[in-house]
């Protein structure tokens, strides 16, 4: 098995080689900028499953070349199925009595007068459009005034977005500022004295956001544009009024690059306009968040008593302190021998005698027997013992606690898993940066830099998680299996019992926090879209409500991207997926050891092929700047990640049978970790600097991601076995225990923070690696912090209950 691992990934770093040679010097987003490599935009709408970018309608010959288009189903791209979307909506009817401008209708090629044109009131000598009566007014009153150097005017147009500058250079936020326009409303008119400038309107203010498409002649830029344009207007002026301003105002610019350009001037389409709030949803008024916070109360409520209970029994058992610190000791050691083995180390590996099996710690082993007869004496009641299950203060010593660990425990396992949880974080930062940055041209530049593949290639990450669980999830059942015989006479039957036990207990274990985080995410998205000056794709306040049974069960992998509710729990539905089959090989392995060993490496292999398909079909071509492409084809499903699982639950059985005590030469050693180190490298920065061929792409989708694991596996091996001892010390630094028994929670809640914290903008960022790395260290720690509350609280509640339901009384020794 060892030698067919080798062979495979000897066979991947072949191919990787091969691709580095084959890859263009020029970067795939600058050959998207140069006009000739599309033709003129045609008046038909190509499919949004297509394998180009339909806005440039780039009708590039697919011949198994590399291609220029963008691939399909990529999450970054869904403002452009908006667009398709937007066409086909009813359109406001144009006012085509164009000469509402200072100046005559005239010839132009210049964009940026084009531009300047779009919004620009001082230039108005009326207001253009059909707008209600009321609107009307209200604008002849602010034109006029405008125009009269009125203070409030003024400052009604100047909270407004117009042209500025870099829109060339990707900056498409023309925003103003809502907040301001939101300050003229506050304005306290009665403390104004006598003969001081008016500044503020006669009238109630509103802001709107408008989301225009501007396709400019192909010999000026080769695809479509979005342009975001904020507008401090009179309240009266509803959406219809604003869109047919501002319909009016496009005509006219349509119209003067027509009159330059014949049929192949500027186009554009006024997609939607919104005020913000958009609406008056108010959370505390949402049923859902009632539901979410009458929970959170019964918990803290339930937090409140158990610190009680635990503070008066301590007072009440004061006269017999040593017998006290006995007890406490003892239930430190009984509730937690595992805590350095993960979460995943908490999974209980229940058999026919109901006796929890995962290994215990040295000291737990030594003192068993006296202590076990204190802790019958000193037992709590049934429902005592659920109520200390939520407190708080045991609770956050175990997450928080860097006792030492187990001389058992892989605690190399710790450290991986915080650095590929900082790694997600990493890109996950910089996709929200670069989605409400301003000079997005920086994004161009930034992923020119071969170091930018550690961002984009992040995906690899997640692979880390799937090979920690198939390991620790093998190891410890072979553990927990010990010296008890198999009953081989009720083999199926027992074992279907431990399989659904097995998965009850994980299902119960996970579910509660990640229910309780989708609650939240639902809401907070809900309250975002009122309130948000962008336009965010996200749709969670109507796929959750919808679907979020999926998530529940573990599924909604297995269904389109835009029927997903939490994009980011893909992770989740594929691990538990991944888990359900990993419990049922493992149960078999008892009694068909082979049979099981044959069916993991077909899994393997079969996964290789099915993502090579899948991948050629679709014309998949990897690239720097896509990360998600193919998100629905390949990104998300099992099929692409049951490698790194399937690698996890080898490395953890070779683990369990030397009993960390694999022993391999120097020179083996040596060509190992040449080997992990090149493969981990070819895998990460092997697309630069330009795209490859779509096999050559395919190969790089199924090999990849197993390569990877299995060099993650190489590394824990050496850490676990001692022959790693620099490695291991950095990974099991005690200081990433806390942090790593916080993964699970603050995987769940980061993006959600990033959400809350860009919809408080009212306006873009600049975008610079500096600030994204301040972001960056933001998002990390208010992750764990938020992560930590949610431990407390649900986590390790759960698990406590659990234990309690699951594992009996103890038996004396």
């Amino acid at each position: 098995m060892m030698a067919l691992l080798k062979n495979a990934v000897l066979l991947f770093v072949g191919f990787q080689c091969v691709a580095i040679i084959l890859t263009e010097n020029e970067s795939n987003i600058l050959r998207l900028s140069k006009p000739g490599l599309t033709r003129s935009i045609s008046s038909e709408t190509p499919s949004y499953n297509s394998s180009k970018d339909f806005t440039e309608t780039a009708d590039v010959v697919v011949d198994r070349k590399p291609l220029v288009g963008f691939a399909k189903n990529n999450p970054e791209l869904d403002w452009k199925k908006y667009l398709t979307i937007a066409e086909k909506d009813v359109k406001i009817d144009r006012d085509l009595d164009l000469d509402f401008m200072e100046e005559k209708l005239a010839k132009t090629a210049n964009s940026i007068q084009w531009l300047s044109d779009l919004y620009d009131p001082l230039k108005w000598k009326k207001i253009p459009g059909k707008l209600s009566e009321n609107c009307r007014s209200d604008m002849d009153m602010f034109l006029h005034s405008l125009r009269n150097g009125s203070l409030w005017a003024a400052k009604m147009s100047d909270a407004s977005g117009r042209y500025s500058s870099q829109f060339h250079f990707g900056n498409d936020f023309w925003l103003g500022s809502s907040t301001l326009c939101r300050e003229l409303d506050n304005a306290d008119r009665e403390m104004k004295s006598p003969g001081q400038p008016e500044d503020s309107p006669p009238y109630p203010v509103q802001f709107h956001v408008a989301r225009m498409y501007l396709t400019l002649p192909t010999d000026l830029a080769s695809s479509t544009r979005q342009i975001f344009l904020g507008l401090c207007l009179p309240g009266s002026c509803k959406r219809v009024s604003v869109t047919s301003m501002l319909r009016a105002t496009a005509d006219r610019v349509e119209r003067e690059g027509n009159l330059t350009h014949s049929s192949a001037g500027p186009k554009i389409h006024i997609a939607k306009v919104k005020s913000v709030p958009a609406n008056d949803y108010s959370p505390w008024l949402d049923p859902k968040v009632h539901i979410l916070s009458g929970v959170a109360g019964v918990i803290l409520l339930l937090m409140i008593l158990a610190t009680a209970y635990e503070y008066n029994d301590t007072r009440g058992r004061e006269s017999d302190v040593e017998s006290s610190a006995s007890g406490n000791n003892n239930e430190n050691i009984s509730t937690y021998p595992d805590k350095n083995f993960l979460d995943e180390r908490r999974i209980s590996i229940i058999q026919d005698t109901g006796k929890e099996l995962i290994e215990k710690t040295e000291m737990e082993r030594e003192g068993a027997g006296e202590q076990g007869k204190k802790e019958t004496k000193l037992e709590k009641g049934f429902w005592v013992k659920c109520l200390m299950a939520f407190n708080p203060i045991a609770n956050g010593g175990k997450i928080i606690s860097t006792e030492p660990a187990a001389s058992d425990s892989l605690t190399c396992l710790h450290g991986l898993r915080v650095f590929s949880l900082g790694w997600v974080v990493m890109v996950h930062t910089y996709l929200q940066v670069f989605s409400i940055a301003e000079n997005k041209m920086l994004r161009t530049v930034t992923e020119r830099n071969f170091m930018f593949q550690t961002i984009s290639n992040a995906t690899f990450s997640v692979d880390t998680f799937f090979f920690i669980s198939g390991l620790l999830v093998t190891v410890l059942y072979y553990r927990s299996l010990g010296s008890v015989k198999t009953d081989k006479n009720h083999f199926f039957k027992s074992s279907s019992l431990k399989f659904l036990v097995m998965i009850l207990y994980r299902f119960i274990r996970l579910t509660p926090a990640y229910l309780f985080a989708l609650g939240v995410n639902e809401v907070v998205i809900r309250h975002v879209q009122a309130r948000t000056v962008f336009f965010p794709a996200i749709m969670d306040h109507l796929t959750c409500e919808k679907y979020w049974w999926r998530n529940a069960l573990y599924l909604n992998s297995l269904y389109p991207r835009t029927e997903m509710c939490m994009l980011w729990s893909w992770y989740m539905a594929n691990d538990t997926q991944f888990y359900v089959l990993g419990i049922f090989l493992l149960l078999l392995s008892v009694k068909y050891f082979k049979f099981v060993a044959v069916s993991v490496i077909f899994l393997i292999v079969s996964s290789w092929f099915t993502t090579f398909s899948v991948a050629y079909q679709n014309d998949y071509v990897a690239r720097i700047q896509e990360p998600f492409a193919l998100f629905d084809e390949l990104y998300d499903k099992p099929w692409l990640r049951a490698g790194p699982y399937l690698i996890g639950t080898i490395t953890g059985y070779i683990l369990f049978k030397t009993d960390c005590g694999l022993r391999t030469p120097l020179y083996a050693k040596v060509i190992g970790w040449l080997l992990s180190a090149s493969v981990m490298f070819a895998v990460v920065y092997g697309l630069y600097p330009g795209s490859i061929t779509v096999t050559l792409s395919s190969v790089y989708a199924s090999l990849g991601h197993t390569a990877w694991a299995v060099a993650v596996a190489f590394i824990v091996v050496q850490c676990c076995t001692g022959s790693a001892p620099v490695v291991d010390s950095l990974l099991s630094l005690r200081l990433m225990y806390p942090l790593s028994r916080l993964t699970y929670c603050a995987y769940l809640v980061h993006p959600v923070i990033m959400v809350i914290t860009t919809a408080q903008m009212d306006g873009p960022i600049h975008l610079h690696n500096g600030i994204v790395l301040i972001v960056y260290f933001g998002n990390l720690v208010a992750s764990y912090l938020l992560s930590f509350c949610i431990s407390i609280a649900l986590e390790a509640p759960v698990v406590n209950l659990l234990k309690i339901a699951f594992i009996p009384k103890k038996r004396s020794r």
